[in-house]
């Protein structure tokens, strides 16, 4: 026969396992809400950031390639693979400054990708778009003239034409 008061120990005992169990339940849930609700990476973001280091690089490589060959109208920039293979050609307008020319369009900035990446303008699927901001004009000059080149979620990475430098937008 069973007393009162193992009766209520055992009751005590089972109610504490219950309160634990409970616990142990809730606090896995949480950290998987938490875990889930974390923001993923943003892989397009990531791969526009790598095309505007390649975008840079190729600008670089044609401002020298156009310094080497005694500062001529045009060039023709040779392009890579990661294993060092030749991959094609392309023409490259250069400026009298030495970078690559943009017209001043939204075509000029397409072109200029399509001269330095050799790439569809896409990320993941995504188009990318190319836009031309004429920016401060000085003696009639547009001297901080600049293509951005963004994704529509936002991301986007500014060529300015006259330096030839890239400038990503948490850099603005």
């Amino acid at each position: 026969m069973v007393t009162k008061s193992e009766a209520a120990k055992s009751k005590n005992r089972s109610l504490f396992i219950n309160i634990i169990v409970i616990t142990l339940f809730a606090s896995l849930m949480a950290v998987f809400i938490v875990r889930l609700n974390t923001s993923e990476v943003n892989f397009e973001a990531q791969m526009l950031r790598q095309l505007a280091l390649k975008l840079e690089e190729s600008a670089v490589t044609a401002h020298w390639k156009w310094q080497s060959e005694g500062r001529p109208v045009r060039i023709l920039l040779t392009h890579y693979d990661r294993q060092g293979n030749e991959v094609g050609r392309t023409p490259v307008l250069m400026s009298h400054e030495g970078w690559p020319e943009v017209s001043p369009s939204v075509q000029g900035c397409k072109t200029l990708w399509n001269a330095l990446l050799t790439v569809p303008m896409m990320v993941n699927g995504f188009n990318v778009r190319g836009e031309y901001f004429r920016g401060e004009l000085v003696d009639d000059e547009a001297v901080n003239a600049r293509c951005r080149f963004s994704l529509s979620a936002g991301d986007y990475f500014d060529y300015f034409v006259f330096r030839g430098d890239v400038v990503p937008e948490n850099e603005q």
